[in-house]
């Protein structure tokens, strides 16, 4: 884990640095760029700081790109619906961040007919016909977790799982990484599992439900993302839980999540780059529309991931395990 994880010290002088003048080379668009930016539901924190660091990017400061934001309100009805706007409308470049990883595929082999780039950004989609991918690997943020967890319950223990939207990419595969960390620990034992849907509400509801059916019998919880792991906490405390007891394990790093972890309410968020996730998508959209004389405007590149021309298929970007012991540094 360690060689994934990036000298984010390193990473954040860079940031409150002056930003480096990489120079984009407009000259062949004729006009200001449209791009569309996809979101799978503005309601979700993460989903909002992602679409707020697309509008944030220099290019688009700078007058040079507009972008428009459409909700996709957690339905990938109203997504394809979107992608069938994006492109009657002509934008210029799509970026997406698909809810579904198979409904979002025809929409998204509809754009690539229309010869319209497609960035994929924050979850995957099931079609192959997509421009780039600027995406973290959710499987090992599933594996972290576990193992993370696997250090706090040294003596083993029993734990429930919140996972997001089944059949999302997110939900898909950091279930297989939690699963594959808790199968290379044998005194770990998954009590139950069910879905929140992201929400703070439906995971306080879940958690609720598992006090009364697992009375003093939970000993960890660990949820896909901070919004069901915040609801968890409020539960655990209304019920008088010892949260210094019982360690509650999540991913994205949002500020409330970051705040958990300061006060020792939550023992670790996985932090997700909504900037290298929603900025780097448009230098992705950028390097295809206007082409190799592009260069990228955001600071992303800079320490987190390497350009590499702005051609290659699919990008990761590294996660950040934050606890208590370093999470003032980054918040």
């Amino acid at each position: 884990m360690e060689e994934n994880m990036i000298n984010r010290r390193t990473f954040i002088a860079a940031i409150t640095a002056s930003t480096m003048l990489l120079g984009a080379n407009f000259a062949a668009a004729q006009e200001t760029i449209r791009i569309a930016a996809l979101s799978f539901g503005e309601s979700g924190e993460y989903m909002k700081a992602w679409s707020t660091e697309i509008q944030n990017h220099p290019a688009v400061k700078e007058g040079k790109v507009e972008i428009t934001v459409f909700d996709g309100k957690y339905d990938p009805l109203v997504q394809s619906n979107q992608i069938d706007t994006a492109v009657t409308q002509q934008f210029n470049a799509i970026i997406m961040a698909p809810f579904d990883l198979e409904a979002s595929a025809p929409a998204i082999d509809k754009a690539a007919e229309a010869k319209i780039p497609v960035i994929v950004s924050a979850l995957k989609t099931a079609s192959k016909n997509y421009t780039a991918s600027i995406i973290v690997d959710d499987r090992e943020g599933g594996n972290i977790i576990a193992e993370e967890m696997a250090k706090r319950l040294p003596n083993g223990g029993n734990l429930v799982l919140m996972e997001g939207p089944i059949g999302q990419s997110a939900q898909i595969e950091r279930r297989a990484g939690v699963d594959a960390g808790l199968a290379a620990h044998s005194n770990l034992k998954l009590l139950v599992d069910k879905s929140g849907n992201w929400s703070r509400a439906e995971g306080q509801a879940l958690m609720e439900n598992w006090l009364s059916a697992y009375p003093d019998q939970i000993n960890g919880v660990l949820a896909e993302n901070d919004e069901m792991a915040l609801g968890a906490i409020e539960a655990m405390k209304a019920a008088n839980v010892d949260l210094s007891k019982v360690p509650v394990i999540a991913i994205d790093g949002i500020p409330d999540a970051m705040r958990a972890v300061e006060s020792g309410e939550m023992a670790v968020t996985l932090y997700k780059y909504a900037r290298a996730e929603g900025q780097g998508a448009v230098d992705l959209a950028l390097r295809h529309v206007i082409g190799p004389e592009y260069k990228p405007q955001s600071e992303v590149w800079m320490e987190l991931m390497e350009w590499k021309d702005g051609t290659q298929k699919d990008y990761t970007v590294p996660w950040l395990v934050l606890d208590k012991g370093n999470v003032k540094t980054y918040k």
